[in-house]
């Protein structure tokens, strides 16, 4: 049976309204991806925050007039990706593509997809659950429905985001992931995040400063003592090669990458520069994260709680224990499709 790919557009919707130094959003909007090749079924994710370059008209058009060379099979598709997907261009979608083709092939093989891509195991990392930007009188509620992880990350970037931190402290005993998405106006303002924090408690700040504000994160790491983490500052691989002096570690996105062979590629780089590793998401589904996941075993911070984020999340796949991140068997990424999604053929 040849290789058929389908899509299906698809609106995840947040259980709480996400705030950010971006903005408030109550979802996000994606594109299911679907390769079907002898009898297997695999699926990946484009989800596209409204902050970012691509979006999904952009993805679905592209997907209308995508030509697919009939002879491909998945594992040939797989080789030629990059002549029919711009990386540079369309990241978020060859990521999808790529991650539905590694599904199918791993269901296939009836391996699993970090096996297939021989990702070695290097150590167990520290999880993290998020705390959008909100009013501090729900985060009680937040806290109640997010399971219990290593650590949590607190969106920042606000007015009341001291106030927001020491809320936390006093309703929570976990470390603390400071992330600025771009919003500190100051070196000062980002020390003032880590002394509400408490130093101790910080064990990471990730992204406080405008990309244009690289090199104020190397005073921010002295003065505060504590690892700055890349990410609107590293989108791509050549990014990682400039930039990773200014951070002690990077957060790679299937979204930015553009796949999980490029995220594997730029995990390999940032051990070369010694930077410590996050994986992170774009609030994608179980989907999405369990995918990135088949990476956790190189990553020292992971940050993949978009399934507990969403009310309707199409799909199972990773879930914590005790603070653990625990990945599915497999094969393929181990997911399971739970929602009733209506597929159209790619290029129709």
């Amino acid at each position: 049976m040849p290789l058929t790919l389908s899509y299906c557009p698809y609106r995840l919707r947040f259980t709480h309204p996400f705030g950010t130094a971006h903005g408030l959003r109550d979802g996000t909007d994606s594109v299911i991806i679907r390769a079907e090749q002898d009898g297997f079924i695999g699926y990946g994710e484009v989800t596209l925050p409204p902050y970012l370059h691509e979006q999904v008209p952009q993805v679905l058009e592209r997907l209308r007039s995508f030509h697919q060379p009939a002879h491909h099979t998945a594992a040939g598709l797989l080789v030629a990706l990059d002549e029919l997907v711009d990386p540079g261009r369309h990241p978020g979608l060859r990521a999808g593509l790529h991650c539905a083709l590694l599904d199918v092939l791993g269901r296939i093989a009836g391996r699993t997809v970090r096996d297939l891509m021989g990702i070695a195991i290097v150590r167990e990392p520290v999880t993290l659950v998020t705390l959008g930007i909100g009013p501090v009188e729900t985060l009680g509620q937040k806290l109640t429905g997010l399971p219990w992880s290593g650590a949590l990350k607190v969106k920042l970037g606000d007015a009341g985001s001291v106030k927001r931190i020491q809320a936390i402290t006093s309703l929570d005993n976990r470390m603390l992931f400071l992330d600025g998405n771009q919003g500190a106006s100051s070196v000062d303002e980002a020390l003032g995040w880590i002394r509400a924090a408490g130093k101790d408690r910080v064990l990471g700040v990730e992204q406080p400063f405008s990309v244009e504000r690289d090199p104020w994160n190397l005073e921010l790491a002295e003065h505060g003592g504590v690892t700055v983490y890349a990410d609107e500052s590293v989108q791509d691989l050549d990014d990682l090669q400039v930039r990773s002096r200014f951070f002690g570690g990077v957060n790679l996105k299937l979204m930015k990458c553009g796949g999980l062979d490029r995220a594997l590629v730029m995990a390999d780089e940032a051990a070369r520069a010694g930077s410590d590793l996050m994986l992170g998401s774009m609030s994608e589904s179980s989907l999405g994260c369990t995918a990135m996941a088949q990476l956790a075993g190189r990553a020292d911070v992971v940050d993949l709680d978009g399934p507990w984020l969403l009310a309707n999340d199409p799909f199972t796949g990773i879930t914590m224990q005790d603070g653990r991140l625990i990945l599915p068997d497999g094969p393929g990424f181990g997911t399971t499709l739970r929602a009733p999604l209506d597929f159209s053929p790619i290029g129709a």
